[in-house]
C-alpha cells in the first residue's frame, strides 16, 4: 500500500530573479530535504515503512521553486497512524517535518516559535503531546506539540539537514527568504534570512555509555591551576598520558594553601571516576578523582652498603665464658 503527496520549497531574492540557482547551493539543499524525510521515517516508523523523494520540477518567475513528490510505502499491512485522524503517512510525515502540507505543527514551526529561546518548562501531556513554557520578561508563552515532532526537534541528523536545506541557502548573498507549502500559491511555513540563524543544528549532548569508580595509583605528570583542574597523569611506564578534573574540594584547598609539594613522578593514589560517552567524533573517556586518598612522595633512599650476611644474628651465638 503506498501514499503519494506533493509540495513545493521556494527559494527567493534578488538572486533568483533570473530563476537560476548555483548547482553547488541547490544540490545539498534537495539532498537535504529528502534526509530530513527518510530520517523522520525511520524515527517513528523504524522498518514498517520507506520513504522515497523525487523532484517534480516547477519553475516560477522571480524566484526558485522545487515541487517534491514523496512516495511513501507501507511495508506491513498493519500500520498505526502517525494520528487519530487517519492521515496518510507520506501527508503526516511532510508536517511533522515542518514543510507546511497538512496544517501540522512541525519541526520547523516549533523552532520559528521558541526563536532560540530556552523552555522555563517542558511537560509531556496525557494526549501524546508535550507542552514548551517560555518565560520571555514579564510575559509567559505556552508552546504544544506532539511527542513526534518533538522527537525529530531532539534528532541531530534532522537538525543538521534542516541546517542545509534552510540555513545555508539563506547565508548566500541576495537569497533572502525560504517557503514551504503544498504549491506556490498557499505558504504555510516562510523563513526570512534575519531568521535563518534559528535553524542551524545546535552541537549535540554526548550520551553517557558507562561510569565506574575504582582506586587507582596515578603518576603526576602535569599539574594545572586553570582549565578547571585538569591535571594529567600517567598509569605508568609505557601508558599514555591523560587528563583527570579534580572534585576533591579539600585536596585542592590545601595544594592552594602550600601544604602540599610535589615533584617530580610523585604518585597519588586515588578514587578515579572513569566516564565512557558517545559523542558526534566516536567514543571518548573522560576521568575524574573524586577523592585524593594518599600523596606518595618520589624521593627513594639509596641503601648503604652493608652486608646484609654480616648484620644477621646466628642461630647459635657463641657466648663470651671468659669472664
Amino acid at each position: 500500500m503506498s501514499d503519494t503527496v506533493s509540495f513545493q520549497v521556494t527559494y527567493d531574492g534578488p538572486a533568483l530573479a533570473s530563476n537560476e540557482m548555483d548547482v553547488r547551493e541547490l544540490a545539498p539543499a534537495l539532498v537535504a530535504i529528502a534526509d530530513m524525510l527518510d530520517e523522520a521515517n525511520r524515527l517513528i516508523n523504524g522498518d514498517q515503512a520507506s520513504v522515497k523523494v523525487s523532484v517534480k520540477g516547477s519553475f516560477k518567475s522571480g524566484s526558485f521553486s522545487i515541487e517534491f513528490a514523496v512516495l511513501y510505502d507501507w511495508l506491513k499491512n498493519l500500520l498505526i497512524s502517525f494520528n487519530s485522524d487517519g492521515v496518510n503517512g507520506a501527508l503526516n510525515l511532510v508536517g511533522l517535518v515542518g514543510l507546511g502540507v497538512g496544517g501540522t505543527k512541525g519541526v520547523l514551526w516549533l523552532i520559528q516559535k521558541l526563536k532560540g529561546r530556552s523552555a522555563s518548562q517542558v511537560t509531556e501531556l496525557d494526549d501524546n503531546r508535550v507542552q514548551f513554557v517560555i518565560e520571555d520578561g514579564e510575559r509567559q508563552e505556552t508552546i504544544v506539540v506532539t511527542n513526534d515532532v518533538v522527537k525529530l526537534y531532539r534528532s541531530p541528523r534532522i537538525r543538521e539537514a534542516i541546517e542545509k536545506a534552510v540555513y545555508e541557502p539563506l547565508s548566500k548573498e541576495g537569497i533572502d527568504t525560504f517557503e514551504a507549502g503544498p504549491d506556490k500559491n498557499h505558504v504555510e511555513i516562510k523563513i526570512d534570512k534575519s531568521a535563518s540563524a534559528l535553524y542551524k543544528a545546535p552541537p549535540a549532548a554526548d550520551q553517557p555509555l558507562s561510569a565506574s569508580v575504582a582506586e587507582a595509583h596515578l603518576q603526576i605528570v602535569n599539574i594545572a591551576f586553570r582549565e578547571e583542574n585538569k591535571w594529567r597523569f600517567s598509569r605508568g611506564s609505557g601508558e599514555g598520558a591523560f587528563f583527570a578534573l579534580i572534585r576533591d574540594e579539600e585536596f585542592l584547598k590545601k595544594v592552594e594553601r602550600d601544604e602540599i609539594h610535589f615533584a617530580k613522578s610523585d604518585i597519588l593514589r586515588v578514587r578515579l571516576r572513569t566516564i565512557a560517552k558517545q559523542t558526534d567524533e566516536g567514543l571518548k573517556t573522560e576521568y575524574e578523582i573524586v577523592q585524593v586518598i594518599d600523596h606518595i612522595q618520589s624521593a627513594r633512599q639509596i641503601p648503604l652498603p652493608i652486608d646484609q650476611k654480616l648484620t644477621e644474628p646466628t642461630e647459635n651465638p657463641i657466648q663470651d665464658t671468659s669472664a
